[in-house]
């Protein structure tokens, strides 16, 4: 089991979510992804002790840890002073290695450290070298900080995802981050397409705003093509600003279900009980509904309250309506569907079992090894500097393995 990215080597220069997503997904496809870190974080996911509990210590409920566990694994990682020459000597050794340099760091930070895209260039012409940022590369905003909620709230998306009485709302993970990684995992992997077929390497850039746009598009395309206005959600159940019900998440007698289909009203009502509503002049075209929710809705939600969650799914799943059981994360985790595809693994950690997300993607050939745990902060050092056949004799006790300076 090797990959379909066996052989390619990826040196990540990156932190918190958008870069540690993109870079975690091309190890799981086997690239040997080699995370370069500080010897000591400025922010609580990179310190050692927030990555694994110490021995003999309770494991810590740490958000930050959880950040880290969640976004890196399958990766080698290297602790160097970036600032020193000696640092700077080993990483430019890496960038010779590497086929992929992946950095998130705001705009002019790497050419500050001597490895922005033109000085990796001049050690390895071929290289591909994706910047990640909250911006991109140009504009008034690109010494801002970028960050998920700011983006969100600069997109629209928040907005777009508002409560019922208007208020905006941000989406409750960082999604901006993780649509930033996907773009970027993809890009690399174009990027590597595009150097087998011509030899050449290149630079590509990503950012969140464009990210969070680019996943709006169904939304920016009807509001800048057909004018309807801003997106309005109308009511709390309701899940899309320009569509009309049903299509959102109704209580049950215990729960909630989720109904997504405007072409099953007429089998919908008779299944639960109601008159075709279709038949109903307040509802009878797309616009009627859509100008109409709030009284569609609660129609739907009256009728749906009067029974459980599981009596509706077994009258609607038999007719095939696009109906879905409303989870909480604890039920979505023990849903049928995601432990019978092993949607979670469980991995030997330092410090005994950790469960991961696994990822998404399969394959019948190229079949990437069994996932690793998330690296230890500078376990690697001493490995990869004999891969490199550096001496090691600069190492410190920072960490396991020692940190270079």
């Amino acid at each position: 089991m090797t990959g379909p990215l066996d052989g390619i080597v990826v040196l990540d220069f990156t932190e918190r979510v958008q870069g540690p997503y993109a870079t975690q997904m091309l190890g799981d496809l086997g690239a040997d992804v080699i995370k370069v870190e500080r010897h000591e974080a400025l922010t609580p996911d990179g310190r050692s002790d927030e990555r694994y509990a110490t021995e003999g210590s309770e494991r810590p409920s740490s958000l930050y840890r959880a950040t880290f566990l969640a976004n890196n694994r399958n990766k080698r990682s290297i602790t160097l002073d970036l600032k020193s020459d000696r640092g700077h000597e080993v990483a430019a050794a890496l960038v010779a290695k590497a086929d992929v340099v992946y950095e998130n760091f705001r705009p002019g930070a790497m050419a500050r450290l001597g490895l922005d895209y033109d000085d990796c260039v001049r050690i390895k012409p071929d290289v591909i070298y994706l910047s990640a940022s909250g911006y991109g590369d140009e504009g008034p905003y690109v010494t801002k900080p970028g960050q998920d909620v700011l983006v969100q709230a600069l997109s629209g998306m928040g907005v777009m995802n508002e409560s019922a009485d208007g208020r905006p709302t941000p989406v409750g993970m960082s999604i901006t981050d993780v649509l930033g990684g996907l773009n970027g995992a993809a890009a690399v992997l174009a990027a590597i397409v595009h150097r087998e077929r011509t030899g050449e390497g290149q630079r590509v850039s990503v950012d969140l705003l464009g990210s969070a746009l680019a996943a709006m598009s169904e939304h920016i395309v009807h509001f800048a093509n057909n004018h309807p206005g801003e997106p309005v959600r109308g009511t709390r159940m309701h899940g899309h600003g320009y569509i009309p019900p049903p299509y959102g998440f109704y209580a049950t007698s215990d729960g909630h279900i989720a109904l997504s289909s405007g072409r099953q009203i007429s089998e919908i009502c008779a299944l639960i009980g109601l008159p075709d509503l279709t038949e109903d002049t307040r509802f009878d075209s797309f616009e009627k509904r859509n100008e109409n929710r709030a009284e569609m809705e609660s129609l739907l939600e009256a009728r749906l309250s009067t029974q459980t969650t599981a009596h509706w799914l077994a009258v609607l799943e038999p007719a095939d309506i696009f109906v879905a059981r409303v989870n909480s994360l604890g039920e979505a985790l023990a849903d049928p569907q995601v432990v019978s595809t092993q949607r979670l693994q469980t991995v030997d950690g330092p410090d005994g079992p950790l469960t991961l997300v696994a990822s998404p993607l399969r394959f019948s050939h190229s079949v990437p090894p069994p996932p690793k745990a998330p690296p230890e902060h500078g376990g690697d050092t001493a490995a990869i500097l004999a891969e490199l056949g550096l001496p090691s004799d600069h190492l410190t006790a920072h960490s396991p393995e020692g940190a270079l300076t």
